[in-house]
């Protein structure tokens, strides 16, 4: 038999058959383990020892007050208890009162900082507990989503470790840190704002999702006066949310990559039959529109969409997929699929291979193009894939377009202190986002003048001083040894020009965006081993002087 690899994509046959779908998905999406501390799963009661009277109760930590309903409030309501009355002028005392997952909030009574959603306190080391600031992220660290977002949390707490190891802010405080799970949902982030604007929490980094993140900031933190930083949303919508400096973003607007998809899609795509399958959801919906809009003749008269729902139960995700991917593979045959998504694409991928397999091996479409909330899944999708003629298939049909996010001798250093950190693995490129995000949020709050209290405005107060070009440059390169650097020259009273590791961060100071070119993707071996998939860009998508909001594709 000839060599499958030989053959283009229509004519491969793909071994799928025998891959189950709820093991493809659990394999996929459900088997990460985060290498962070998290107080939200369990297995045991001795698992949840981080305080007196909590226990196991379904897979999660709960605090057990004796109530019967497991939630330390008395009330029989099913929360966590989080609220006290014990009046405090420092952490110490509440700590002292009640536990260490407990701080003195800004209006000066005892809370704990533990939530059904909020499940991580971190205190930094040696450090007295009256000297802390303490920062919040809000990211879907569950399943499905914890393999795409753990990473991006893992760097978010690395931001802070390097921060506290090497320096502190003017007024001597280092910081704390209380990690949220979204669960993917609006909802849930809104309720995890809620609880964090009650502790006083002057910034977040989070959420990562753009209808949480407008959830979020127009619903809590903008009436609250809190900082917002999203490391990953994109939705142009996030440009106009406020006018007052607390919501911004170290990654270019989807306006950008809608124009940079659609040409992409022109340039590769059959003039038979296109489908684009886009998450239900703000990032989708209106990425997809704007693409749809900018695709030229013929392709646009060509192509259809269909929206999908990612929910957080595993096997409902399976048949959302399956009821999706049905009538695509079956009534139109598409010679190439864009994906709208997040890791979830991953999953998308190989059951849409296993699908068309299954039919006839003529449905596998020529090329699947990924927009940037999924191009971190490629390795995933390579890695599952059941043999070496799947892994060579997906290495050929699947690409990917997303904005520039790294740096690439600013990635480098930075990865070898997060495979220190946890355990020897890589960061994914879009972990430099979150790291700095958080640096920024450390460094606007060290132009806060020695003994003023930090709060979300003079934190956006600060950011003007960020981003002068003829500052200090601060570029993320140098161990961590910048950190200090920064803080020392905004605590004189001087400006910076921040490099980080997603490149620089020039900060427009009216929609708090950033503008940046975008790559194409693609998949490679390493050492020529197909079962061990990275991704590299390829090409780039030049834009054209600002304003404009469309370019070039070059190859690199």
């Amino acid at each position: 038999m000839s060599d499958p690899s030989a053959f283009a994509p229509r004519t491969r046959a793909l071994r799928l058959g025998s891959l189950a779908a709820a093991g493809l998905a659990s394999a996929l999406l459900g088997n990460a383990c985060s290498v962070i501390l998290s107080f939200e799963e369990c297995s045991a009661d001795s698992d949840c020892d981080f305080g007196p009277g909590w226990r196991c109760d379904d897979g999660r930590c709960v605090a057990d007050g004796g109530d019967g309903d497991g939630d330390g409030d008395g009330n029989g309501d099913g929360g966590t208890e989080t609220m006290g009355d014990t009046p405090c002028s420092g952490h110490s005392e509440c700590v002292a009162a009640h536990s260490d997952t407990w701080m003195c909030a800004s209006d000066g009574l005892c809370k704990n900082a533990l939530s059904p959603e909020c499940q991580i306190v971190a205190w930094p080391d040696d450090t007295p507990s009256d000297d802390v600031v303490f920062v919040a992220s809000i990211m879907p660290t569950s399943p499905p989503f914890d393999v795409l977002v753990t990473p991006i949390q893992n760097a978010t707490q690395l931001a802070i470790e390097d921060f506290n190891d090497e320096t502190q802010l003017p007024s001597g405080e280092r910081l704390g840190w209380v990690g949220c799970d979204s669960r993917g949902s609006a909802e849930v982030a809104v309720v995890a704002a809620e609880h964090l604007v009650d502790l006083g929490v002057p910034a977040i980094v989070g959420p990562v999702f753009s209808e949480s993140v407008l959830a979020v900031a127009e619903q809590v933190t903008i009436p609250a006066g809190v900082f917002l930083i999203t490391p990953t949303a994109t939705n142009k919508a996030i440009t106009n949310l406020d006018d007052n400096g607390l919501v911004w973003r170290p990654i270019a607007s989807d306006v950008y990559q809608a124009n940079a998809l659609a040409d992409r899609m022109d340039a590769v795509a059959s003039e038979t039959s296109t489908v684009v399958l886009f998450k239900d959801d703000a990032y989708g919906n209106d990425l997809v529109a704007d693409a749809i809009a900018a695709l030229g003749d013929p392709i646009a008269a060509v192509t259809k969409t269909y929206s999908y729902e990612v929910p957080p139960d595993m096997d409902d995700l399976v048949d959302e997929i399956s009821s999706v991917l049905g009538p695509v593979v079956a009534n139109d045959a598409p010679e190439t699929v864009a994906i709208v998504g997040t890791n979830e694409a991953a999953l998308i991928i190989l059951t849409y291979l296993q699908v068309a397999a299954s039919i006839d091996p003529l449905l596998i479409p020529e090329r699947f193009i990924l927009t940037h909330g999924a191009v971190p899944s490629m390795p995933t999708a390579i890695s599952n894939a059941p043999d070496n003629a799947s892994r060579q298939l997906l290495y050929d049909v699947m690409e990917g377009v997303a904005p520039i996010i790294f740096d690439e001798q600013n990635f480098a250093a930075f990865n070898i202190r997060y495979k220190i950190k946890f355990n020897d693995q890589d960061a994914i490129t879009t972990s430099s986002l979150s790291y700095d995000s958080l640096l920024v949020i450390a460094f606007a709050m060290a132009t806060v003048p020695e003994g003023e209290a930090i709060t979300g405005a003079r934190i956006a107060e600060g950011m003007a001083r960020l981003v002068d070009a003829d500052g200090t440059l601060i570029s993320f390169n140098d161990g961590t040894d910048f950190i200090r650097a920064a803080v020392n020259a905004l605590s004189a009273g001087s400006s910076v020009d921040l490099k980080g590791v997603s490149g620089e961060l020039s900060f427009d100071l009216e929609t708090g965006d950033v503008r940046t070119n975008l790559l194409g993707w693609e998949a490679e071996p390493i050492g020529g081993e197909l079962d061990k998939p990275t991704i590299t860009p390829r090409r780039m998508y030049l834009l054209d002087p600002e304003p404009a909001i469309d370019g070039t594709w070059m190859d690199l």
